[in-house]
């Protein structure tokens, strides 16, 4: 172990725990670039393929949560609001696979779920499936286009507006559109008018309502208890770590971790903060992160990162989340009811889950991953590209 103070490099080195990784190879790495060091290269061969999956939470018990199987669970949807969506510019949601190569606009699927009612002002475009679970359906006051199937729990109005549906239509209310033309099948309650529709076919029947986001207090997943097991059931002694290292975080702050599920009590200070990930990886923060200046999180093949926030979030300057040519990678879960303040020119290439949480986006916003948020508020356009390959993210899970 190599240790020098401020204005200098730590490096802590030992083997990991077996049931995390299995490569013996450094290292966390915690730097502060004024030293005029450079971070050494921790390379793809360390924690081989990024080590086997993370199993999270207590054996005593039950069965470990997979990390993998968990992500591919929540984010299924290019977005989900526990709440109603209110849109004033406009709203994109398509999909593609970081895998195929990078994206490229218009790809097909990217699924949307509102548990409220949907109003807008302006176009929406959602290249999968749009389910609305609200009474009060669809307000629209620009251009609906979905590439997949409608559902709605209510009424599909906006006198100056037109829907275009590709695949069925379920609406259980009145549709009282300038024009919808649905490629399938619509179908709505008799007691309710069609207005000028045009499908494949009508049916007149009763149509279910639906609660696309899985957001009640029963059904929803606890962020919380997984931060509160992990805070003593962690990695961080084989690497001699020093969960307190980034709670005062002045000027520019480097950690680099290998795959393994770390602690760190608390990320804050005035300063930019950067998490570096190599490995399949998790980490929990249960004092939360507050940093004034940024925060970068870096995650490079073969990594994935699994971060588990309570406490809050707050990052005053830019946010930095995963990139875009890999947003499956990162996945991050915030516990409790704080707002998540996003400010413009921020990189959001990852998945968010915050189902009791508010998330503002300040500007024109692209998210390259998911977001499943208790509400959503936007200030511009919101653009979000949903990463499939989120979806195959259970794959190496062990069965049952």
């Amino acid at each position: 172990m190599a240790m020098k103070l401020r204005g200098a490099t730590v490096v802590l080195g030992t083997a990991l725990l077996g049931f995390a990784c299995t490569v013996e190879d450094p290292v966390a790495i915690l730097h502060t670039p004024d030293a005029g060091d450079s971070i050494p290269d921790a390379g793809a061969a360390h924690c081989a393929n990024g080590g086997p999956p993370l199993l999270l939470g207590d054996p005593a018990a039950g069965s470990p949560l997979c990390s993998g199987q968990l992500a591919a669970t929540l984010f299924r949807r290019a977005a989900c609001s526990c709440e109603g969506l209110s849109l004033s510019a406009p709203f994109v949601a398509d999909a593609f696979r970081s895998s195929a190569g990078p994206y490229a606009p218009g790809g097909s699927g990217g699924d949307v779920g509102v548990n409220g009612g949907l109003s807008a002002n302006d176009r929406i475009q959602v290249g999968g499936a749009l389910q609305v679970g609200g009474a009060s359906g669809l307000q629209l006051s620009g251009p609906l286009t979905v590439g997949g199937s409608l559902d709605s729990s209510g009424p599909l109005s906006g006198s100056g507006a037109s829907a275009t549906v590709s695949g069925d239509a379920r609406v259980n209310g009145a549709v009282s559109l300038a024009s919808l033309t649905v490629g399938g099948v619509l179908t709505v309650p008799p007691e309710f008018t069609l207005g000028p529709a045009q499908a494949a076919a009508v049916r007149r029947e009763p149509v279910a309502t639906v609660t696309p986001c899985a957001c009640d207090a029963a059904s929803r997943f606890d962020p919380a208890a997984l931060i509160a097991h992990h805070t003593g059931d962690n990695d961080n002694a084989t690497l001699g770590l020093d969960p307190a290292g980034l709670e005062n975080v002045a000027g520019d702050t480097a950690l680099e971790l290998p795959c393994g599920r770390f602690l760190l009590t608390r990320v804050a200070g005035p300063g930019h903060a950067t998490l570096r990930i190599r490995g399949r990886t998790a980490v929990f923060i249960p004092g939360g992160v507050n940093l004034g200046q940024a925060l970068t999180i870096d995650v490079q093949p073969p990594g994935e990162l699994d971060l588990f926030v309570s406490g809050g979030f707050i990052v005053s300057g830019q946010l930095t989340l995963g990139s875009a040519t890999r947003p499956s990678s990162v996945r991050v879960y915030v516990a409790g009811t704080d707002a998540l303040d996003i400010s413009a020119g921020s990189t959001l290439a990852g998945n968010l889950y915050a189902a009791q949480a508010q998330l503002n986006l300040s500007g024109n916003a692209e998210v390259f991953g998911s977001v499943f948020v208790r509400h959503l508020e936007a200030s511009g356009a919101v653009q979000v590209h949903h990463d499939a390959d989120v979806l195959e993210a259970g794959a190496a899970c062990p069965a049952g």
